[in-house]
């Protein structure tokens, strides 16, 4: 069986230069919508650029507060040993190897035995980070005078050690 015939032909697309209705879609005429999220967008970048700098200050801070506490705690507690007469500690525990080599036990006992650390004060604000890190600290020994002694400190491993001013 064949299909109905029809008479009428439907008419051929429309040619060149025919106007589609939407060719894009309409166009809001109110621009307050956007200057606002654009004003909100820039107040963002500029608090959070204002955030990475402060925060990375305050970390420059908080890290040198650090190695300044950890440096003075490592001559506190050599002039520590020596105050109490823990030769061996403080050869083990706070002296470079270098100074272990040049410094050992026996050299404590003979250069303290006679004229013990009796005070000592270590001020971490006073602590010098250059090149070297120094740290001040005032001894007082069983008859002498008070003096200073500067110990230049360097990291071995995870800690700070004294790798200068034993005397």
């Amino acid at each position: 069986m064949m299909p109905p015939q029809v008479d009428e032909v439907p008419a051929p697309p429309a040619g060149p230069g025919v106007v589609a209705p939407f060719a894009a879609p309409p166009r809001d005429r109110d621009l307050k919508g956007l200057w606002i999220g654009l004003g909100v967008g820039g107040l963002v970048l500029v608090l959070c650029c204002v955030g990475g700098v402060l925060g990375g200050g305050f970390f420059i801070s908080f890290a040198d507060n650090l190695a300044r506490t950890q440096v003075a705690d490592a001559a506190r507690g050599y002039l520590g040993a020596l105050q109490a007469e823990d030769y061996e500690r403080a050869h083990d525990e706070y002296l470079c190897a270098a100074q272990q080599s040049r410094h050992p036990v026996s050299w404590f006992r003979d250069h303290y035995a006679a004229s013990p650390v009796v005070a000592f004060s270590v001020d971490e604000n006073d602590v010098i980070i250059q090149q070297d890190i120094v740290v001040p600290a005032t001894v007082q020994q069983k008859g002498q005078v008070q003096r200073t002694m500067e110990f230049v400190m360097s990291q071995e491993g995870t800690r700070y050690v004294i790798c200068g001013g034993v005397e």
